[in-house]
């Protein structure tokens, strides 16, 4: 019988190989990853969160206090269906923390068949820094110039070579790198889509579904079982076309601590 992946998609950051500069902590009841820079918010998770106390309220403030301790201002909760208790995101309100503005629910998804093949989008993995740094330059031009990290490229590029199974993807149109995708080996065995932007200029140009389909043609070249992500809304459509199935919602909350 085939194995079920959603519990990767469900808490992916949990089974995530993670780079010197990622301080992660893997207790029992939660998997807690201060990452870099080390000021965003998103590089700040609590995941799988699995708290036994009939008042949670002590392991919230457990939490609070290892990001605290690293001068973490905000981080994220990310409760998926397995989340215990299951009222955990009432208490998370009651003691402060609230619903992400902008990703207030992201939707768990697994792939184990092959998507379509698309034709006439050239595709070609980023294996040096000048194409790593146009990967970036698209994340800028979408994002904002603010938007990207201080540390110098070459280390940005180190750090992820150094991430075990990370790899990254380019699509072109009309000769101009327009889109990219990357992707993260969990540890037990899926591959994690980890991220796909392309410029508003390219859209419904079909880049993002050739993104797709070559990250799982390296996946399964790899041995991988499975590509599983954690869609925003908007993506889940698409997705779904694509051969996704949707297998839990995560609730995103911002928890700026004491």
């Amino acid at each position: 019988m085939p194995t079920d992946w959603s519990f990767v998609a469900e808490d992916a950051d949990a089974y995530l190989d993670t780079p010197p500069s990622v301080d992660r902590e893997a207790r029992a009841d939660a998997v807690l990853i201060h990452g870099s820079p080390p000021d965003e918010p998103w590089s700040n998770l609590a995941t799988r969160i699995r708290f036994s106390g009939t008042d949670p309220l002590p392991e919230i403030e457990s939490v609070r206090a290892w990001f605290g301790a690293r001068s973490v201002t905000e981080f994220r909760w990310l409760l998926g269906p397995s989340t215990t208790p299951a009222d955990l995101p009432r208490s998370l309100a009651k003691a402060g923390a609230r619903p992400d503005e902008n990703e207030p629910e992201l939707i768990a998804m697994v792939l184990t068949q092959s998507p379509p093949r698309v034709d006439g989008v050239p595709i070609r993995e980023i294996r040096d820094l000048p194409d790593f740094e146009a990967m970036e330059r698209i994340y800028r031009e979408v994002f904002g110039a603010s938007a990207g990290p201080s540390a110098p490229a070459e280390q940005r590029w180190a750090d992820f070579q150094a991430m075990h199974g990370s790899r990254a993807f380019l699509a072109e149109l009309d000769g101009e790198a327009v889109a990219y995708g990357v992707m993260r080996s969990t540890e037990p065995g899926p591959v994690l889509l980890a991220g796909s932007v392309t410029l508003p200029r390219a859209r419904g140009r079909r880049a993002y579904r050739a993104l797709v389909r070559a990250r799982w043609d390296a996946a399964r070249d790899s041995g991988a079982p499975a590509l599983v992500t954690q869609a925003q809304a908007a993506s889940r459509p698409i997705l779904e076309r694509l051969g996704f199935r949707s297998t839990g919602t995560i609730r995103v909350l911002v928890d700026a601590g004491r």
